[in-house]
């Protein structure tokens, strides 16, 4: 269940398992991703979904744990309970969400 958002919705990462670097970061969503999905990060790497249902969504600053690091690619995954969806008309922060997703 991808709760109330949709691909595109601006969120502020309020929770995590993991990678607490990313709590407080505004982020555009981009693809909702079940274990077994495919998707494409912004470096072009394809990855394999292998865990509980996510969005795929991109932010400046947002870390990623790729082979075993973690970096700053502006790119992560996160389970819907730890995402808020930010209220109200935000068109200059979307702008350069996706921009960073390009």
């Amino acid at each position: 269940m991808s709760h109330q958002f949709k691909s595109g919705d601006l969120v502020v990462i309020i929770g995590a398992n993991s990678l607490t670097q990313n709590i407080g970061k505004q982020c555009e969503l981009r693809e909702f991703v079940t274990c077994g999905d495919h998707y494409v990060a912004p470096n072009g790497s394809v990855y394999c979904h292998d865990d509980a249902p996510c969005w795929t969504l991109v932010g400046e600053g947002v870390m990623a744990v790729i082979e075993d690091e973690v970096v700053d690619i502006g790119f992560g995954v996160h389970e819907p309970r730890h995402l808020m969806l930010l209220s109200g008309d935000a068109p200059m922060e979307k702008q350069k969400l996706r921009e960073l997703a390009k």
